[in-house]
């Protein structure tokens, strides 16, 4: 990819020490010719010191000189990225809201997905099986009406990614290193799937790895896109928290899955809602009322004919959330085998799921 000189030079700007986004910012927002940073930086010189400092101009005046652009395209049309700069008219308007705002995407799949409304779904990088299938469900309904982005991080990330794309959806995977990087490497075959039938992003420079500072940054982006974050199911300390707490500053609406007040994964979850910081999302339903969205029908496993005892164990479920296979005995009347065989076939149905321990959970 060929970058245009207003993106080359938002590129020097950002790479030139001293400088930051902050008055890269003030620069793009007050100098209008911004490519004479290459042609003829000498007559942006007034402009430029309102906001850098001598050094930091002769810096930028450096950079402009030896900065070899060849090298920085070749190494962009060898992995296929795109760049895209606040100063392009694809650059995402839904990006406006974020104060620290990412000047500069790196881009690897389809570009125009990020035109489309989106809609965020994060959690824990260890969900329990209960947020493996909230996750799983809730995203099969949001991904009929919009993009769906994610961190493509270990966990409910990439769980809400998979489930996008086998929906027939689209996703959009930020990442918190360069676009050439998979991290975790668990995930290379979702990234591949992605780049072919999604869209990777990062702010970051090709070849940056991933680091403990840059996820938190990377979060901002992830709300920033979308009109809404769903939590499915995230701990007090886990760092989604740090996702709501962006979306909350942008503006952005965000809804909890609830969960067990036993089940640590859910306690960021259970505390947003019990704050107000949050909605409570049961089903997707509750999203598309607060948005103002017309209501979808979602299926409901009670037309499957069940006998006696499947209802019993069932309506149990349903009024007791969770019980142990030695308790779920004493209502039936069935020997071992056959209770744990009828188990299994209700879960094959998706009417229950095992837990830890023994335990089953509708």
């Amino acid at each position: 990819m060929r970058l245009s000189k207003e993106n080359r030079a938002v590129y020097l700007l950002l790479h030139t020490q001293g400088v930051g986004k902050c008055k890269c910012k003030k620069i793009l927002d007050s100098v209008k010719n911004i490519s004479n940073i290459l042609e003829d930086i000498n007559s942006l010189r007034l402009q430029l010191r309102q906001v850098l400092t001598e050094k930091e101009y002769l810096a930028l005046c450096e950079n402009a000189v030896n900065t070899d652009f060849d090298k920085i395209e070749d190494q962009l049309e060898k992995y296929d990225v795109k760049v895209i700069s606040v100063l392009d008219g694809n650059y995402p308007k839904s990006l406006y809201k974020v104060e620290d705002m990412p000047l500069m995407l790196y881009c690897r799949g389809d570009i125009s997905l990020l035109s489309l409304e989106a809609f965020a779904v994060v959690g824990t990088r260890y969900p329990t099986r209960y947020g493996i299938r909230a996750t799983e469900e809730f995203v099969e309904k949001l991904s009929e009406r919009f993009c769906i982005v994610s961190g493509l991080a270990r966990g409910v990330d990439a769980i809400a990614h998979r489930a996008a794309l086998k929906a027939g959806g689209k996703t959009i995977g930020v990442l918190g290193c360069g676009v050439d990087m998979v991290y975790p490497a668990e995930n290379l075959d979702l990234y591949r799937e992605i780049i072919k039938n999604g869209l990777i992003i990062s702010e970051y420079d090709i070849g940056t790895a991933a680091s403990s500072y840059n996820f938190p940054a990377r979060n901002r982006i992830v709300s920033g896109l979308s009109r809404g974050v769903l939590v499915t199911e995230a701990g007090i300390k886990s760092g989604t928290m740090i996702t709501i707490n962006c979306a909350e500053e942008q503006g952005v609406a965000v809804f909890c899955v609830p969960g067990s007040i036993y089940n640590k994964a859910s306690g960021g979850c259970n505390r947003s809602i019990r704050t107000c910081q949050s909605r409570i999302a049961i089903d997707v339903n509750d999203i598309y009322d607060e948005l103002g969205l017309q209501k979808v029908d979602i299926k409901k496993p009670s037309n499957i004919q069940l006998d006696v005892n499947e209802d019993n164990i069932l309506n149990q479920l349903q009024k007791n959330g969770e019980m142990h296979f030695e308790e779920l005995m004493q209502i039936v009347d069935l020997t071992v085998p056959q209770l744990n065989s009828m188990l299994i076939k209700m879960e094959a149905m998706g009417l229950i799921n095992k837990t830890k321990f023994n335990y089953w959970s509708v």
